[in-house]
């Protein structure tokens, strides 16, 4: 199932039905293969969980196995080192091959059954808070994750005339 980060932070950790122990402050993406590594529960003592403690991953709810399972984020090399690179996605500027920008990363999904990135939500700003040229690029078109900027493949871009051509047959 597909879920945005939106959504996603926020969300209750919990061991049994009782009350929750913490809640998802973030996702620690790997750049290379847009895995989900961690999720973050307190980013100022970089305390995470790894998927692989994850039992349940329902649309409101993490289940964990036990408190125990809440360890630090430098425990975990991979995470170690993709934290250390300071790669984010949110926010970060969208741009294709040939250097055309598309916008800024506004949010993002993953598929919380193979926990990896599925799509990018973009748009090219903010206009009395509203987002304009809004665009949701899959995960498949990624080229390169890099610090503040993600590279697309070219022909993302085309503007509502040309697909209205396209769709004509023109």
């Amino acid at each position: 199932m597909e879920q945005l980060l939106s959504e996603i932070i926020g969300t209750p950790v919990m061991v049994e039905d009782v009350r929750p122990l913490t809640s998802v402050k973030n996702l620690v993406i790997d750049n290379e293969s847009g895995k989900i590594l961690a999720f973050v529960v307190d980013a100022h003592k970089n305390k995470i969980i790894a998927p692989i403690d994850v039992i349940e991953w329902r649309r409101r709810i993490i289940r964990i196995h036990n408190h125990e399972s809440i360890i630090d984020g430098d425990e975990v090399l991979r995470v170690k080192k993709v934290q250390e690179t300071n790669i984010k996605i949110l926010g970060s500027k969208v741009e294709t091959v040939d250097g055309l920008e598309l916008g800024r990363v506004y949010d993002y999904s993953v598929d919380n059954k193979n926990l990896c990135l599925k799509n990018l939500y973009v748009a090219k700003g903010i206009v009395m808070f509203f987002r304009y040229e809004k665009k949701i690029i899959s995960w498949k078109h990624i080229v390169e994750i890099l610090p503040g900027k993600i590279i697309v493949k070219d022909g993302l871009a085309q503007t509502k005339e040309i697909r209205k051509l396209q769709r004509q047959g023109i």
